[in-house]
């Protein structure tokens, strides 16, 4: 048992669900006591027994990482389910600059470094996506209720939440009946401060200046905290308010390779004869620049009127503003026509090209764009509860909730075109050496407006939640409790997104058609507003931190025109239109207002469980037993947009109509928790459990758009009509408003060794199983429309349905210890380290849209689960002692499936509809902080991010290329100058 009392300082609330808790034996004797010589304690225990009462020493106040890690493992050995938590007991102490980036130090948690899950061409610094055991269903709370993001999803958007405003994050691997349903990969509990958790008042100040070295660009945070707690003659009254804001600039340098193609263009030998040979697409290179603005408010009340009632009033506020634009050059060409230019040096690797000349039949169409994506988000959470003890036994609780979320956002891209005669590649020297003619690329006169693309959001979500608990005990010697529940929410969600508008202003293949053949294509000099002012040379300085070789500069568009949409959009396409011979004129952007691009979603919940809490105090066991019934209503209202198109005038005239849809669903989800300590600081756990996931309402929008395209080898003519069998006919949404919830039976066993409970000293290891079916994936088959002619057609339409099984199995092992034991200074020495293993097996049916395939037309074999990476582990040297708290951390995971099929890796070339398996590398980050304690007011430090300038890469699969990088990241390192006040 403990020999001596720590109090964690400003520690948060301990504990979820409010359950029997294993507690070590406390001495009211604080290290003083224990320093004292021995005549004094064996004359203070003399005078115990003689009855006199004996003198209460205050406790040990621990702060800092000794702190933060020491709450952490009482979380984690208290808790009656599998927790792991991070925690921060200063303001703005988390151990990362962002909520993103500190769950990534949690065994058995992962996060992408992507700005969007599924999109291997844009790196985010701070990371994106969260997965708990390679799971993406992760459900998140705000202090144990629900906390969302109107992204079309359930969860949070975690980078949008300011990590200032945290007091810890928890993260659930397994159920309990009272805990909310959805997350089956896991839960993640955001915790704040309340005012009862701090002794008395406190003021706190954090003030940052942050700075990335690629950006070259410096960047303020700060936050605000204060707290205080009143007895009155109306009970004890507390107060909390916490004000964050944070800015931050990143760059981000990325090459591309695209996939290769099995062609016989090439003849090497000059005999004549062509050589199959595996050559590549073309190459790209972009620079990002990423800016963010993040800002959150937090204000809790607490009120005791006396020691059997308490209540509480939460309100809580994150707003979001993104902003990242880039500068591209890509490849648009033909891949059929690629060749190897023969007369010039060339490298192969059997028939797959490592490096040379590409040409084409004709030039290689490029396009130059800028590309910005602006979003705006927020969520405002309003949470009231109370808990009354109706007597020694009995407890009840309840709150209410209303969240509020919103998000709005704009992607627009503009491009320029430009017919370079050749690229040069080399793959054989780790990142690529790309180059093409510069004299060419930096002449405007080569160039000419190419496509613009919008895509707009405009989201709103909003939900209200009621929940009510009641608990009574026994007086038993195996039964402690017996807790029961219900919740009831009522969530509306209005989702308006107008899909990607790619609108062509000048293409090579409008040549001879809807453009004069034989002759160069428009220029960039329209008229007087569209013209070469509106585009710039970049230069591409300092690329890739001069560690690859590129063209030196190319035209593209200034800023302004994305971002302007929709008038520059208007001004380029209208100055177009006297250049056009048929077919094409001014556009008609997408208008949120129009009701077809909209969705309206209702979805409403309702809960019940009953949970037995056991406890064998002889057998030193403990555990929850329970079941939780849920009915889930869903109801969703949208559009059906039928097709326009000149050639096939009986399909629609691009009207749309109202659809809507209803489906609903019960799930009983039964659980089982077991803790056994079978010796002193050993602690057995399993736990048994059914979990959901329901699918995004992004998901389950009734919404289709209908479109048509002319089928290869088909041209018609203006003012022809095609019929069915020369058209593809196609719907463009995969939502499915009927799909169910993905379903798990998962299993979890552990052992945990406290080998040094009152100094962080402890090792664990945890075994789980998940049997997963009802995955969400695409499937495709033929549904039929009517047309305006009232006949019926058949389009080929993509949507998710509930298919394929799948199994995840690992281990998680886990060591933090301080080195206690070490003479001085070395005392102050402490590590954690934890290690993550994971396989997975999945089995989805050939049907499957999701099934990749080549460009050759090849299969591949049964792929990872996505978002699964093999092996991850976590490590961390931290010193504290005296003044100084120094940390290292080092946080690696190895490669895993971003996505099959994602932009770039897909397409229909040679009438195979090709999609490629895409993989993110392995990737290591190496993060650290400095801080000195002037006083016990006063700390100022360095934070540091990405100290070992890390390398992102991720990985195509092809059979007869076999699988190589596709691209190549490097971003800033990111430094922080940190003051902290505490009064």
């Amino acid at each position: 048992m403990s020999t001596r009392q720590r109090r964690i300082a400003a520690g948060p609330r301990a504990g979820r669900s409010g359950g029997r808790h294993l507690q070590p034996t406390v001495l009211a004797l604080g290290i003083a006591l224990l320093l004292s010589a021995p005549a004094f304690a064996q004359e203070a225990t003399t005078e115990a027994k003689e009855g006199d009462t004996p003198t209460e020493l205050d406790a040990v106040v621990v702060t800092g990482i000794r702190g933060s890690v020491y709450r952490a493992q009482d979380i984690k050995r208290d808790a009656d389910t599998f927790v792991d938590s991070v925690t921060a007991l200063d303001i703005g102490a988390l151990p990362d600059r962002s909520v993103t980036e500190t769950l990534s130090r949690i065994p058995g948690v992962t996060i992408d470094r992507f700005l969007t899950v599924g999109d291997p061409e844009h790196f985010s610094a701070e990371g994106g996506g969260v997965q708990v055991r390679g799971l993406t269903q992760v459900r998140s709370e705000l202090n144990g209720r629900d906390s969302f993001s109107a992204s079309g999803g359930r969860s949070l958007s975690f980078q949008d939440v300011p990590a200032e405003l945290m007091a810890g994050v928890d993260v659930y691997k397994n159920q309990k009946a009272d805990m909310i349903e959805g997350g089956l990969g896991g839960t993640v509990d955001l915790r704040t401060f309340m005012p009862f958790d701090i002794d008395g008042s406190r003021f706190g100040m954090s003030f940052s200046a942050n700075r990335g070295d690629f950006a070259d660009q410096l960047k303020p945070s700060g936050s605000v905290l204060f707290s205080n707690r009143w007895d009155t003659d109306a009970g004890e009254f507390g107060i909390l308010v916490n004000l964050a804001h944070s800015e931050l600039a990143t760059r981000t340098d990325g090459m591309f390779v695209r996939p290769f193609f099995n062609t016989a263009n090439s003849d090497l030998n000059n005999d004549g004869t062509n050589e199959s040979l595996w050559l590549p697409r073309g190459a790209d290179w972009r620079t990002l620049e990423y800016e963010r603005e993040r800002q959150g408010a937090y204000v809790a009340l607490q009120w005791r009127p006396n020691d059997n009632l308490e209540l509480f009033a939460t309100a809580f506020q994150s707003r979001y503003d993104e902003l990242w634009y880039e500068d591209a050059i890509f490849v648009s060409n033909d891949p059929l026509q690629v060749r190897v230019d023969a007369s010039e040096p060339y490298e192969l690797d059997g028939d797959v090209f490592v490096s040379g000349r590409l040409r084409s039949n004709g030039d290689i169409p490029m396009g130059t764009d800028i590309r910005a994506s602006h979003r705006k988000s927020d969520t405002t959470d309003y949470s009231f509860g109370l808990k009354w003890l109706f007597s020694d036994r009995t407890e009840f609780s309840t709150d209410v909730q209303y969240i509020k979320a919103n998000t709005e956002a704009l992607d627009s891209t503009v491009s320029l075109g430009l017919n370079v005669p050749y690229i040069d590649i080399d793959l054989g020297h780790g990142v690529p050496r790309i180059g093409v003619d510069n004299q060419f690329t930096a002449n405007p006169a080569n160039y000419y407006w190419g496509f613009t693309m919008d895509h707009q959001d405009d989201n709103t979500a909003d939900e209200i939640a009621w929940r009510a608990d009641l608990k009574h005990s026994f007086d038993s010697n195996v039964f402690d409790s017996v807790k029961f529940g219900v919740r009831v929410t009522d969530r509306d969600a209005h989702s308006i997104d107008t899909g990607y508008d790619w609108q062509p202003v000048f293409q090579p293949w409008m040549q001879w058609w809807a453009l004069p053949g034989g002759v160069p294509l428009p220029g960039l000099d329209l008229n007087g507003t569209v013209n070469s002012s509106l585009t710039n040379l970049i230069t591409f300085d300092n690329f890739y931190r001069g560690g690859a070789s590129t063209p030196g500069s190319f035209y593209s568009p200034v800023l302004s025109t994305a971002l302007d949409f929709p008038n520059s959009y208007l001004d380029i396409h209208g100055a177009a239109v006297p250049y056009y011979t048929c077919c094409y004129g001014q556009i008609t952007p997408r208008n949120l207002a129009d009701p077809q691009w909209g969705n309206v979603q209702n979805e409403r919940t309702y809960a019940a469980y009953a949970m037995l809490n056991f406890a064998m105090d002889q057998a030193r066991i403990d555990g929850n037993v329970g079941v939780r019934v849920v009915r889930t209503e869903n109801s969703a209202k949208g559009y059906l947009v039928y097709p326009n198109n000149a050639f096939a005038p009986y399909l629609g005239t691009g009207q749309s109509e109202p659809i809507s849809a209803e489906n609903s669903y019960t799930d009983v989800l039964p659980s089982a928790n077991v803790k056994w300590e079978p010796a002193e600081n050993w602690v057995v756990r399993f736990a048994a459990s059914k979990a959901i996931a329901r699918p995004a309402f992004s998901d389950m929008q009734a919404y289709q758009v209908l479109s048509v395209a002319v089928r290869d080898g088909v041209s018609p003519q203006p003012g022809d009509e095609l019929g069915p069998e020369d058209l593809e006919l196609t719907g463009s949404s995969t939502d499915n408003p009927y799909l169910t919830p993905m379903k798990a039976n998962q299993f979890d066993l552990s052992l945990e060794w406290y080998f040094a409970p009152d100094s962080g000293g402890m090792a664990w290891v945890n075994f789980f199983y998940k049997d997963i079916k009802d995955y969400f994936r695409q499937q495709t088959e033929l549904l039929a429309y009517p047309g305006v002619d009232g006949n019926e057609y058949d389009y080929r339409v993509s949507r998710l349905v509930n298919v394929g099984k799948a199994k995840i199995q690992g281990a998680e092992i886990g060591w933090n210890q301080f080195f206690d034991f070490l003479p001085a200074p070395f005392d102050g020495f402490g590590m954690s380290a934890n290690y993550t293993y994971i396989d997975s097996s999945t089995s989805i049916p050939a049907a499957s849209n999701a099934v990749p395939v080549d460009t050759d037309g090849s299969l591949f074999g049964d792929l990872p689960a996505d978002g699964l990476s093999k092996n991850s582990y976590n490590v961390a040297a931290f010193y504290e002692k005296g003044p100084w708290q120094v940390r290292l951390a080092y946080n690696w995971r190895s490669e895993y499936l971003l996505s099959i099929g994602p932009n770039g890796y897909n397409g229909g070339d040679g009438g195979i509809p090709w999609k490629l398996p895409v993989y993110s590398d392995s990737f290591g980050q190496l993060d650290g902080s400095i801080f000195y304690r002037f006083s016990d007011n006063v700390q100022f430090g360095l934070e540091m991010n990405n100290l070992n300038n890390a390398e992102q890469r991720t990985l195509m699969d092809q059979n007869g290329a076999g699988k190589r990088i596709t691209s190549w990241y490097v971003n800033d390192r990111r430094y922080a100058a940190t003051l902290r006040f505490t009064f």
